[in-house]
């Protein structure tokens, strides 16, 4: 038995010391001799009785003292890892139609057997890409552009741990986004085996090679679009390119550029100039005629959406008389093009404030004009407004209209006032070199008094006077009732603006501050119940388009209880239904791709018997990368050879590659062991073996007439 111990020692692992071995086998043959050695009854019997059934109890108690020890067999499995060969299938639309349909029966034909011939040595990965990489079946939908080294980088990232034997790369080497596959990040020390796709004939064809433009443009403004026009194999052809807007089934003519082809391998920029005259996503034509004979004309036209916005907020600077101020902050206003400004005095005759999105009150209301119609009405309807003080200021009616800074104790006499920098200040966000430049600033002018921040008011800007560091409120904001109110404590922004020209040649931080400002005050809150939005303005045509819900209840809390249904409505009015699903506490939905066009959104719920909708638009852009370049090229693949071995061949002769798969020295199996632990009470035979020692023991002894 303590050879059998010895001899599987190495397969056994104990939860104690190994010297508890040795005590359990002591233990035994104490067990056993003191119960058998001495028994004379038993000798009487049989002269060998004594020794077996000495040596079952022994067995016995060993087993189960062995068990009491926890002891866990390890046993060792040998596995073999078939080397992995991927196949990398270019599925994309220059495949499609550059690509003899004689060739493409020979790939599919020729993968099939060369899948059937590696199958028994080897582990077969299938997998398609486009712009996108896929499992091997084909999509519906056919890929409008070409990322070869992205699937590669996968490849070399997935299998990296395993035994990757080769890559097959079906492909006509085209590739319109992504890196150049021969800088691709890969860490790959396999051979690479491309099957050459497509026509390397450089045929006649001349294309829109690519259209630069902002997607978004502000009304009223002046925008480029640039158009790269190539053509291959024409020269001595006259061409135009042409840019068309488009509303509906209208197209108008804007501009047009004749031009000759001098070469054969032409290439030109035209650079049209527009007015952003309409809000909203405006669709233009960009084509170029064409040539006779061209291999394709579905690359002489693009569709460009850009979405024009009226973004500017229209401002009024109401003023209690001519001021250096005035022009230091329409200097400021008029560098933002998103907002227009007028400059008004107290004593001119007024439009209605309701066409104005802010007001500026400077020096206003002052003890010469009270202005108390024009400030009640802007109270009344909540138009946000900034108050600057000045010497003019009646600081009793100032109290009394805003709930910002109540002044008290004040006389008509100023304080030269330096600007500190409340760090605790979290309404937006300052250049960090704000605090320490502002204390190095010409020092403002405001009227003095004792200056007290109300309870709903936020203080960016502190007062510093002379030496003295107070907690006056210089510049200060609040929100009260969804009234948004600032009020700077005084005037001289232009001695600013004179300052920072001078230390640093530009207007570093009154520009930025005053604009924070006015940003802040004019940014409406959307209180709306329902919300609806899609995930951005602008898609591909190879993209999902996204939605996303969100209603609130009494308290404005996000909920989903309710159904909430989606329409989507193209330019011919055809319309889309779809229902958004529940997540957590919000409504989304994948509503899938669309075709080129403009679109329209309603969402629509009913809640507390209130019907509730939301609405936007979109654009999906056409994609029509694959039709730029038809030219396959081979030379990369045979580059990728020479990068990483492997040879390239056509479609015919597939079965090359697998002749050379198989005679590789080496691409083989990786044989690896592992080990594998199990309790020894899981072994159930030898819980049937101590049991079997026991009566064996207990039959010998009831037979031979001892008990």
């Amino acid at each position: 038995m303590l050879a059998f111990i010895k001899l599987n020692l190495e397969n056994i692992q104990l939860s104690y010391p190994n010297y508890y071995l040795a005590i359990i086998v002591i233990i035994a043959v104490l067990f056993a001799l003191g119960l058998y050695f001495k028994d004379k009854r038993i000798k009487e019997n049989k002269s060998w009785l004594p020794s077996v059934l000495g040596a079952l109890r022994f067995l016995s108690i060993l087993g189960i003292l062995f068990l009491l020890l926890l002891p866990l067999f390890k046993k060792f499995i040998t596995e073999k890892q078939k080397p992995v060969v991927v196949i990398l299938q270019d599925e994309s639309g220059s495949i499609r139609s550059s690509t003899t349909s004689e060739a493409l029966e020979q790939l599919e034909t020729g993968k099939a057997n060369l899948s059937a011939q590696l199958s028994e040595k080897f582990e077969i990965v299938e997998l398609a890409f486009g712009e996108n990489l896929s499992t091997s079946a084909k999509d519906t939908i056919i890929p409008q552009s070409t990322n070869i080294s992205s699937p590669l980088e996968y490849i070399s990232e997935t299998f990296e741990d395993q035994n990757l034997g080769a890559i097959i790369l079906a492909t006509d080497g085209i590739f319109n986004e992504g890196k150049n596959p021969l800088y691709a990040d890969m860490n790959l020390a396999v051979p690479i085996y491309p099957i050459a796709l497509g026509d390397t004939t450089i045929r006649k064809d001349i294309l829109i090679k690519n259209v630069l433009h902002n997607r978004i443009a502000y009304l009223n403004d002046k925008f480029a679009v640039e158009v790269d026009v190539q053509a291959y194999n024409s020269k001595g052809n006259k061409s135009t390119v042409t840019l068309h807007k488009v509303s509906g089934s209208t197209k108008t003519k804007i501009d047009s550029k004749g031009f000759t082809i001098d070469k054969d391998n032409f290439f030109k920029s035209f650079k049209f100039e527009l007015d952003a005259d309409q809000v909203g996503n405006v669709k233009y034509l960009v084509s170029v005629n064409g040539v006779s004979n061209e291999v394709s004309t579905k690359n002489n036209y693009r569709n460009v959406y850009i979405e024009v916005l009226d973004a500017r907020q229209k401002i009024l600077l109401l003023a209690n008389a001519a001021h250096p101020d005035i022009k230091a902050i329409k200097r400021t206003i008029k560098a933002n093009k998103n907002y227009e400004l007028e400059v008004k005095y107290a004593k001119d005759d007024l439009a209605l404030i309701r066409q104005y999105d802010l007001i500026i009150m400077h020096d206003l209301p002052s003890t010469k004009h009270k202005v108390s119609g024009i400030i009640q009405e802007i109270n009344k309807i909540k138009k946000p407004v900034f108050y600057i003080n000045g010497a003019s200021t009646s600081m009793a009616e100032h109290n009394s209209i805003q709930e910002v800074i109540k002044v008290t104790g004040g006389n008509q006499s100023m304080n030269d006032i330096t600007p500190l920098l409340n760090d605790n200040f979290d309404l937006f966000t300052l250049d960090e070199e704000l605090g320490g430049d502002l204390r190095k600033y010409v020092p403002l002018k405001v009227p003095f008094g004792e200056y007290k921040t109300q309870a709903t008011a936020k203080v960016l800007l502190h007062q510093k006077i002379g030496n003295v560091e107070t907690k006056y409120p210089l510049l200060a904001f609040s929100d009260l009732n969804n009234h948004k109110q600032a009020v700077l404590g005084g005037e001289g922004l232009w001695r600013w603006r004179l300052y920072e020209y001078q230390e640093f040649e530009e207007y570093k931080h009154s520009q930025n501050l005053i604009m924070k400002t006015l940003q802040y005050i004019s940014q409406k809150d959307d209180k709306r119940k329902f919300r609806a939005f899609v995930s951005k303005n602008s898609f591909k045509e190879n993209e999902a388009i996204t939605f996303d819900a969100q209603l609130y209840n009494e308290n404005y809390e996000s909920i989903n209880t309710p159904e909430a249904k989606l329409t989507i409505k193209n330019a011919d009015g055809e319309k889309f239904d779809y229902t958004f699903s529940k997540t957590n506490n919000y409504y989304n939905i994948d509503a899938g791709r669309f075709p080129e066009g403009n679109y329209s959104f309603t969402a629509t719920t009913t809640y507390n018997g209130k019907d509730l909708s939301a609405g936007g638009k979109f654009n999906v852009e056409s994609i029509i990368k694959e039709q730029y370049d038809l030219t396959a090229r081979h030379g990369l693949l045979h580059d990728l050879t020479k990068k990483f071995g492997g040879a390239v061949v056509l479609p015919d002769n597939i079965s090359s590659i697998g002749s050379a798969l198989l005679e590789s020295e080496t691409i083989k199996p990786i044989l690896y062991q592992k080990a594998e632990t199990s309790p020894v009470l899981d072994l159930w035979w030898l819980l049937a073996l101590l049991i079997f020692f026991l009566a064996m023991e207990w039959f010998l002894r009831r037979y031979f007439g001892s008990y």
